[in-house]
């Protein structure tokens, strides 16, 4: 039985519908197993039994096509790298700490312009100030 492989092509498609177009050109090939086209990068990825070739030969009928890399549909395996957890929940946890702050300080600045009216759902209540009795009037929605 031959082994597959993983062939990337470059294709020249700028839209939905030459990706569908391409898609259909290319499925009818015997041996693939799997396709794939990413349309910001412009390449169609195949895994499967087929010859490169016959794919171009498909697709050069409409699109410029170039085959970038032909190799084995296995990637050889990579050793696990350490985790990186740690210095990311530090990240995580100094961003939260941020933003509670920031929303305290909100909440203690709208408590001192609403006179001790601060609602955290402003939808429901409205803080108004007439301008004549307040020169600092505001309107909160």
């Amino acid at each position: 039985m031959p082994e597959s492989k993983k062939t990337i092509l470059k294709l020249d498609i700028h839209d939905e519908n030459d990706r569908r177009k391409a898609l259909k050109a290319v499925s009818g090939l015997s041996g693939i197993e799997s396709l794939s086209i990413e349309l910001k990068d412009k390449k169609l990825t195949i895994v499967g039994d087929v010859d490169p070739v016959d794919v171009v030969g498909k697709l050069k009928k409409k699109w410029y096509t170039e085959i970038v890399s032909v190799g084995p549909a296995k990637e050889p395996e990579k050793k696990p790298e350490p985790d990186k957890k740690p210095a990311e929940d530090d990240e995580t946890k100094k961003k939260i700490k941020e933003q509670q702050e920031r929303e305290e300080a909100f909440r203690r600045y709208m408590e001192a312009t609403c006179r001790g009216y601060y609602n955290p759902y402003p939808m429901q209540r409205y803080c108004l100030h007439p301008v004549e009795e307040d020169p600092r009037g505001c309107v909160m929605s």
